[in-house]
C-alpha cells in the first residue's frame, strides 16, 4: 500500500511540450477511480458479512435461549418424589441427570459458538475496522496526491498560458516588423514602378503624338494627292465630256437640218400628189396594167403623211435630246466649279 502511494505520489508522467500527457493523466484517474470502485466494493462486502454473522450470532443466542427453556422446562418435576415410588424417583433422577447433561452440554455448545462467533465478529469488525481506515488513508493519500497533481497542472497550465502569451506577443511584434518592412518595400517598390510607369507613359504619349503627327500628315498629302488625283481626272472627263457633248450638239444641227429639208420635201408632197390624182382621173381608160400602177400610186400617196409625221416626231426627239442633253453638261459643269475651288 505505501509502494503504490509512493508510487502514486511520485507521478511519473511523460512531459510533453505543452504540460503532461493529457491520455496518461486521463488513464492514471481512470485506474484510480476503478480502484476506488473496488475499495469500496470490498467495504460493502466486509460490511456485509459482518451483518450475516451478526445475525447468525443473534440466531444463535436465541436458539440457546429457547434450549435452555425447555430443559428449565423439563427439569421441572409435576410431583415430589417423596409420593412416588422409588422407579419413578429413579426415572426421575435419571431423566434430571440427563436434563442436566443435555443442558450442560447445550450451555457448552452455546458458550462455544457464541466465542467462536463473538471471535468471527470480532475478526470481521478488525477487517472491517482496517479496510475502512485503509480506504480512509488511501483515499486521504488520492486527494492529497489529486490537489497536488492539479497544482502542479495549475503551476504548469499558467506557465502554458503565460509562455503563449509571450510567444504571441513576439510573434504579434515580429510579425508588425516584417508588416512595417513589407510596407515600406512595397511603397518603395510602388513608387519605383509608378515612376517609371509615369516615365514610359509620358514616353509612350511623346511617341503616340510623333506617329501620330506624322500619320496625320501623311494622310493630309495622301488626301490632298487624292483629291488632287480626282481634282484633274474629273477635269478631264468633264473636258472630254463637254468636247463629246460639242460633238454632238453639231451632229444633231446636221441631223436636224436635214430633217428639216426632208421635211420641206415632204410639204411639196401634197401638192404633187393632188397633180397626179388628176392626171390619173384623166387616164380612167387606161390599160389594166397603168390601172394597176396608178393603184400603186395611190398607196404611194396614202404613205407619204404618215411618214412626214413619222419625220415630224424624230425631230421633236431630236430637239428634245438636245435639251435633255444640254442639262447633264450643266449639272457636270456645276459639279466641277467646288472642286476646281
Amino acid at each position: 500500500m505505501a509502494h503504490e502511494q509512493d508510487g502514486s505520489i511520485a507521478l511519473p508522467f511523460a512531459i510533453v511540450r505543452k504540460g503532461f500527457d493529457r491520455d496518461e493523466v486521463r488513464n492514471y484517474f481512470e485506474r484510480f477511480d476503478a480502484e476506488l470502485r473496488v475499495t469500496a466494493a470490498d467495504r460493502d462486502a466486509a460490511a456485509a458479512q459482518a451483518r450475516d454473522l451478526a445475525r447468525q450470532l443473534e440466531e444463535a443466542r436465541s436458539e440457546i435461549d429457547d434450549l435452555r427453556k425447555d430443559v428449565d422446562r423439563l427439569s421441572v418435576p409435576p410431583t415430589t418424589a417423596e409420593g412416588m415410588s422409588d422407579r419413578i424417583s429413579r426415572m426421575l433422577r435419571l431423566a434430571s441427570d440427563e436434563a442436566s447433561e443435555v443442558r450442560a452440554k447445550a450451555d457448552a455448545d452455546a458458550a462455544e459458538m457464541v466465542s467462536v462467533a463473538e471471535q468471527e465478529a470480532a475478526r470481521l469488525r478488525g477487517r472491517h475496522e482496517s479496510l475502512v481506515a485503509e480506504l480512509e488513508d488511501r483515499r486521504n493519500a488520492l486527494a492529497i496526491e489529486h490537489e497536488q497533481t492539479m497544482a502542479r497542472a495549475r503551476t504548469e497550465a499558467a506557465r502554458i498560458v503565460e509562455a503563449a502569451q509571450a510567444e504571441r506577443d513576439r510573434l504579434a511584434a515580429e510579425a508588425e516588423t516584417k508588416r512595417a518592412r513589407i510596407q515600406e518595400d512595397f511603397d518603395i517598390t510602388m513608387s519605383e514602378r509608378r515612376q517609371k510607369t509615369i516615365a514610359a507613359v509620358n514616353e509612350l504619349e511623346s511617341s503616340s503624338k510623333a506617329e501620330a503627327k506624322r500619320r496625320l500628315a501623311d494622310a493630309t498629302h495622301e488626301a490632298e494627292r487624292r483629291l488632287q488625283s480626282a481634282t484633274d481626272q474629273a477635269e478631264r472627263k468633264i473636258a472630254h465630256a463637254r468636247e463629246l457633248a460639242e460633238e454632238l450638239r453639231v451632229l444633231r444641227g446636221r441631223i436636224l437640218a436635214q430633217l428639216l429639208g426632208v421635211r420641206g420635201q415632204l410639204d411639196s408632197v401634197p401638192a404633187m400628189l393632188q397633180a397626179v390624182n388628176r392626171e390619173s382621173e384623166l387616164l380612167d381608160a387606161a390599160p389594166e396594167r397603168r390601172s394597176d400602177g396608178g393603184r400603186n400610186e395611190n398607196a404611194k400617196t396614202e404613205a407619204l403623211p404618215a411618214a412626214s409625221d413619222t419625220v415630224e416626231a424624230e425631230i421633236e426627239d431630236v430637239e428634245y435630246a438636245e435639251t435633255e442633253d444640254d442639262t447633264p453638261a450643266e449639272a457636270n459643269r456645276r459639279e466641277s466649279e467646288p472642286s476646281r475651288r
